[in-house]
């Protein structure tokens, strides 16, 4: 699965919005080595969709995030270099 060309939804594609302050925040995360974001409809509707996310080498967390051509584990601190 390719992320969209313009920011928004890794899985349905929707174009990023503000949730409202009481709703469950976009995920940011990586996949195929890209940043991405995952919708709140599609956090809630898609029980597996973490399972299309990237793991931490270490650790095995999907708390990834994309600096500087880095992959950064937001949980443990390992870094890989991105598409490693």
């Amino acid at each position: 699965m390719r992320p969209p060309d313009r920011p928004g939804c890794f899985l349905c594609h929707r174009p990023t919005f503000d949730p409202d302050k009481r709703e469950v925040p976009w995920a940011r995360a990586v996949a195929d080595g890209v940043q991405v974001l995952i919708c709140p409809d599609c956090q809630h509707d898609r029980p597996d969709w973490v399972e299309s996310l990237d793991r931490c080498e270490a650790c095995g967390s999907t708390r990834l995030s994309l600096t500087l051509g880095q992959v950064v584990c937001r949980a443990c601190g390992h870094t890989a270099r991105a598409g490693a």
